[in-house]
C-alpha cells in the first residue's frame, strides 16, 4: 500500500512538472508569435506511451491552450511532451495541425 502510494506521488510530482513546461512552452510561442495566451494555463487532452529516439519507453502528453490575437476571437493550441521534451507547439491560426 505504501508502495502505490509513493507511486501516486512520483506520478503526481512528474504529471505537475509537465504541465508547467507545457505552459512555458505555450506562453514562449504565443510571445514570439505577438499573441496572448488566454486563462495562463493548457489542459492536458492524450496521455500514451511512446518511444523516444533512443527507443526508451516515455509518457506522450497532449496539452492544448487558448489564445487570442486580437482580445476578441478564442483560438486553440496545443503543446505535446514526450518524457520532459517539447516535441512541438502549434496554433491555430499559424501552423495549424491542430486536432
Amino acid at each position: 500500500l505504501i508502495f502505490l502510494g509513493v507511486l501516486a506521488v512520483l506520478y503526481w510530482q512528474a504529471a505537475m512538472r509537465a504541465k508547467e513546461t507545457a505552459v512555458s512552452a505555450a506562453t514562449q510561442e504565443c510571445q514570439r508569435c505577438d499573441v496572448q495566451l488566454l486563462d495562463q494555463t493548457v489542459q492536458q487532452i492524450k496521455l500514451s506511451m511512446s518511444r523516444d529516439q533512443r527507443q526508451q519507453w516515455q509518457v506522450w502528453r497532449e496539452y492544448q491552450f487558448d489564445y487570442t490575437d486580437n482580445g476578441e476571437t478564442r483560438y486553440r493550441g496545443c503543446v505535446t511532451l514526450l518524457g520532459r521534451r517539447v516535441l512541438r507547439v502549434a496554433l491555430e491560426t499559424f501552423n495549424p495541425v491542430i486536432h
